[in-house]
């Protein structure tokens, strides 16, 4: 067979029934793609019985075989209701926008338990068409820079591989968020977000969901994963920016608590007649967790500075939230 370039490489994903992880199904939505690793990972153990000579080992047994990678994509406005959905860990709530019923709302909030919703990946190349069931997000993390794409990365783990004939395709008309699209504020509270400025003078920011995935092997799921569970959720905020004055050390050093806004706008390309396509997080109460100001010498003096979501006591389905608008049907 002849070798092949890794464009080659098509892959997709669907989200499986909530009552039946694990059970495979076809994808509903090809993934364009920027890196992709997705593997069977054995853990193996080595037979080191004595055998009456020196040599150590005398077998091999392959005691798991998981599946684990990631995928980095582009911020394709269709494609995020999947990864969204596996961070949030169930999907959303969705209505149509009033006055504007061709535009959908796509509402994310936590699943608070450790069963979270679970996808198959689906991996076509031409060496391999094969299907990853009870993939479970780890990591979600979201990268925005001015001068590149806003990306999104998910790290998952998953049953090992079962071959498949699977038809991936793709959606052409399917766009995408620039970096002119994006904003960040910060406020003393949720209800002050809408009101707050655009945070200036940001030249980084990277959003990041753990779900700290525990996966248990029993005696019943053999040499594979039985369930997938997830565990503690985090969410934290980095963002890099121009050092102009005290405010974000102040902020940090004092201990304060702000909540927190990421958004991206295209009133380009519309949801619906009328209703801009976007991307909305919001952290309902944030505290600092690091600073640090960077002092190069050939450099403009910038500053880091880091966050990460605390509880809600005041409505916890709240504590951490995303609202995609967009134009598709699920």
């Amino acid at each position: 067979m002849a070798t092949f370039s890794g464009r080659k490489v098509a892959v997709g994903i669907g989200l499986e029934d909530p009552n039946a992880k694990g059970t495979a199904v076809a994808p509903t939505y090809g993934a364009p793609h920027l890196d992709i690793s997705f593997k069977d990972s054995p853990t193996s153990k080595m037979n080191e019985s004595a055998l009456g000579t020196i040599i150590k080992n005398n077998g091999k047994t392959d005691v798991l075989v998981e599946g684990d990678g990631s995928i980095s994509t582009k911020l394709w406005v269709k494609g995020l209701y999947y990864w969204l959905a596996l961070a949030f860990g169930q999907k959303p709530t969705t209505t149509a926008v009033q006055g504007d019923t061709t535009a959908k709302e796509h509402a994310f909030t936590l699943r608070d338990d450790n069963n979270h919703i679970s996808a198959t990946m689906a991996i076509k190349e031409p060496n391999l068409s094969a299907r990853f069931a009870y993939a479970m997000a780890d990591t979600v993390t979201f990268t925005w820079t001015p001068d590149d794409f806003p990306k999104v990365e998910v790290a998952f783990k998953s049953h090992k591989s079962v071959t498949a004939s699977d038809n991936i395709t793709y959606t052409i008309d399917d766009t995408e968020f620039l970096p002119k699209h994006a904003s960040f504020k910060i406020a003393d509270n949720l209800a002050g977000l809408d009101a707050a400025p655009e945070a200036k003078d940001i030249k980084s920011l990277t959003l990041t969901i753990s779900k700290n995935l525990q996966p248990q092997q029993t005696m019943d799921s053999k040499d594979t994963y039985g369930e997938i569970l997830n565990g503690e959720f985090e969410v934290s905020v980095s963002i890099e920016k121009l050092y102009r004055d005290s405010t974000y050390r102040a902020m940090s050093y004092n201990d304060e608590r702000k909540a927190l806004r990421l958004s991206f706008v295209d009133d380009k390309s519309k949801a619906g007649s009328k209703t801009n396509t976007s991307l909305t997080f919001d952290i309902a109460v944030a505290a600092f967790s690091g600073y640090e100001p960077s002092y190069g010498v050939s450099d403009i003096a910038t500053e880091k500075i880091d966050a990460v979501m605390l509880l809600n006591t005041a409505d916890f389905n709240k504590s951490f939230t995303a609202k995609l608008v967009n134009k598709y049907t699920y």
